[in-house]
């Protein structure tokens, strides 16, 4: 289901401000998203009849949790990576013939890149199905790749890569003012890149950098929050490439109301998290009533949902 990430499901994402993800990066996943976890999964609560699918995998009530994927799945648009999370937990519930197709039935570019060591799906290994899957995911990805910018990615992993070792580092000794520094410096020096970047070439489409591509430069101007005039800058582009389908409409979401929080205005599409009483909630939302059409228009799931999710995984239940 997930990548390197252990306590997963795909569509929950961590208070800090990383995507929903369905776990589209094939440059390195945060690893901030696991340090993250790991930090707050212990103090969890347990949420009564499974509330989310994050609460079903967790307590291993797989059948619960393809179900409620599954729902997801099978929305109008579906909620992006929720097919793959069903045939995740299809298969750890046993039913190989439904996981098969739902992978089957899922476009290669919703796939995770990992999906050949991906370990909950190790039941369909002995299908042959289950090879022609694979042989048909690396076909459309080499093509995929063909088309992209090799130097332009090796450089942005480079800089993910020096993003999440400044994040662990700072999340592992939060009280140390040095590490804090070292990923304000991180920060800095690749907002510098990022701004040299965009503005002699703009945000770069799918064509150029693939899904994971996409995503890494998304997460670099995620963490450009000390310089919020060019993160509206950047929102701009975004979403002319969001318009053009060259990029992710999540992604745009997510700095949309990152930006208008930086304003000291609220939030569109209910992103943003902070803890009330050891519970997380959504920041105040402008127009709440409509809400949750604008996140089903950009293939996200229900806010009730992705509360629920952000609960299941992070909150810390009272004394």
């Amino acid at each position: 289901m997930a990548s390197p990430v252990t306590t997963r499901p795909c569509g929950c994402v961590c208070i800090l401000g990383l995507p929903p993800s369905p776990r589209m990066m094939t440059v390195h996943t945060p690893r901030v998203l696991i340090a993250c976890i790991c930090l707050c999964a212990a103090g969890v609560a347990q949420a009564a009849e499974y509330r989310s699918a994050v609460g079903a995998y967790k307590a291993k009530d797989y059948p619960a949790c393809a179900r409620l994927y599954g729902q997801q799945a099978d929305r109008t648009p579906p909620v992006r990576g929720a097919a793959y999370d069903a045939a995740c937990c299809l298969a750890l519930a046993g039913d190989k013939e439904a996981a098969l197709a739902r992978l089957a039935a899922t476009p290669s570019d919703q796939l995770r890149s990992h999906i050949a060591d991906d370990a909950d799906l190790v039941s369909l290994h002995d299908d042959p199905r289950w090879t022609a899957l694979l042989a048909r995911h690396r076909r459309d990805m080499t093509a995929e790749m063909s088309r992209r910018d090799d130097a332009l990615l090796e450089e942005l992993q480079r800089r993910i890569d020096r993003d999440q070792d400044a994040r662990n580092q700072a999340m592992l000794a939060p009280a140390d003012p040095a590490l804090a520094a070292a990923m304000g410096d991180v920060d800095r020096d690749n907002t510098a890149w990022l701004k040299s970047y965009l503005d002699a070439h703009g945000w770069p489409g799918y064509d150029k950098v693939g899904r994971s591509g996409s995503m890494g430069f998304f997460l670099l101007a995620q963490h450009a929050d000390h310089e919020p005039a060019f993160q509206e800058q950047v929102l701009g582009m975004l979403q002319d490439a969001v318009e053009r389908g060259q990029a992710s409409g999540i992604h745009l979401a997510y700095l949309t109301d990152r930006v208008r929080i930086a304003q000291g205005k609220p939030q569109l599409y209910g992103t943003q998290f902070h803890s009330v009483e050891g519970v997380p909630q959504p920041r105040p939302i402008e127009d709440p009533e409509h809400v949750e059409a604008r996140r089903a228009a950009l293939g996200m799931p229900s806010l009730a949902e992705y509360t629920a999710n952000m609960q299941d995984m992070y909150a810390t239940p009272k004394n």
